[in-house]
């Protein structure tokens, strides 16, 4: 089932790969529409891993408007189908609410659906008897309730999720859920020795990561990465972003890479190198254009906290504080992605109170609102 999902997976991600054309190239566009032509709505093969694969090449082709709304469209057809195809039906609507519960935006409704998703995605992996799918519910589940203020359930549902996989030998999902759970009691104790057994959770679960088969997009590294970060040790932040790098597989999305770009650009703002930070952050964005803007434009949105700071320290304040304007219109922080602040809400107030320092009360009001009105892609264009 796990190899199921991660199929699919792949499939997916061939869209955004650097090394092949451009989702909007004449050469992927033709292709792309092909798929679309091969199949329609209905057919029960396009509800399965990798069928549903053809709900993206039609939101590539303009006929979603965005992840959203195919996510939806996925869950509607196969809940449909499900009773004309009988035998797979559980494990696949399981595994596309998953996929939605994933992808939303941090809107109260959005989240609350997720956990609502999580939760059925859970009773029908339990009933097909899916430690795989078990597993990455809670998990998904625990990302909800994080992302809801919810820490101790997060932190109850990641550790679910460590122990059922570790029973199920899941040796690829053990390290990721376990940073998780380290990345909670981190965010949510004071207390140096919760403290100290969390940071060696963590480290724990990079050192499993690499001895169990490089898990692709470094989640543990990562948000050790971001942990070195925003405890003041930069050195040892930069060494795991330089790991995560040189793990990652050949011909994998410049999305991942821009990933570490952005954390790249805000560790040089930690460090007061704001030029070399607004070059990172200019890598970032041009590295997620592929795909993002499209499927996950929150991941380019979240660069532009540190723009915004790097800016304010380079005598561009007005374009700073335009971006931090387009960065609240849009709110579309999100659940797809790594979220590069350890406190999205502490980085926006530290912007604003950079670009205020250097501007003038009426200056800034009247450059936050023309961000306002700016597009994710304009607004990327002043990073």
């Amino acid at each position: 089932a796990g190899a199921r999902a991660e199929a699919g997976e792949e499939a997916w991600t061939e869209a955004g790969r650097g090394t092949g054309p451009a989702p909007n190239s004449p050469g992927q566009l033709a292709y792309l529409r092909r798929i679309v032509a091969a199949y329609r709505s209905g057919l029960p093969q396009v509800c399965r891993q990798p069928g549903s694969m053809w709900y993206f090449a039609r939101m590539m082709t303009g006929d979603f408007s965005g992840l959203e709304e195919t996510m939806d469209t996925v869950v509607r057809d196969c809940w449909e189908l499900g009773p004309e195809w009988r035998e797979g039906h559980h494990w696949e609507l399981g595994y596309t609410l998953l996929m939605r519960a994933k992808f939303v935006h941090d809107r109260p409704a959005a989240l609350e659906q997720a956990t609502q998703d999580t939760n059925r995605a859970l009773r029908h992996f339990e009933r097909t008897g899916d430690p795989w799918g078990i597993a990455e519910s809670l998990s998904a589940r625990g990302e909800a309730y994080l992302r809801r203020g919810l820490f101790e359930r997060a932190a109850e549902d990641f550790a679910r999720a460590v122990d059922g996989a570790t029973r199920a030998g899941a040796h690829r999902q053990v390290p990721v859920f376990k940073a998780r759970l380290a990345d909670v009691r981190l965010r949510t104790t004071e207390d140096p020795g919760a403290r100290a057994a969390a940071e060696r959770m963590l480290l724990e679960a990079v050192e499993e990561s690499a001895r169990h088969g490089d898990e692709p997009l470094g989640t543990a590294r990562l948000l050790l990465a971001r942990h070195y970060g925003s405890t003041g040790r930069l050195a040892e932040a930069r060494d795991q972003l330089a790991e995560v790098e040189r793990a990652l597989p050949p011909g994998m999305p410049l999305l991942f890479h821009g990933t570490v770009a952005g954390v790249r650009g805000w560790l040089d703002c930690l460090e007061g190198r704001y030029a070399a930070a607004q070059g990172h952050l200019r890598e970032a964005v041009r590295g997620m254009a592929s795909v993002a803007y499209l499927v996950a434009p929150q991941l380019v949105v979240d660069q532009f906290l540190a723009a915004a700071w790097a800016k304010a320290r380079l005598g561009e304040g007005e374009d700073g504080a335009r971006l931090l304007g387009t960065y609240d219109r849009q709110a579309l922080s999100g659940g797809m992605g790594f979220r590069p602040f350890p406190d999205q809400a502490a980085m926006r107030r530290h912007a604003e109170t950079e670009l205020r320092a250097v501007l003038a009360p009426a200056a800034y009001e009247r450059a936050y609102a023309q961000g306002g009105e700016l597009s994710v892609e304009e607004a990327a264009g002043l990073v």
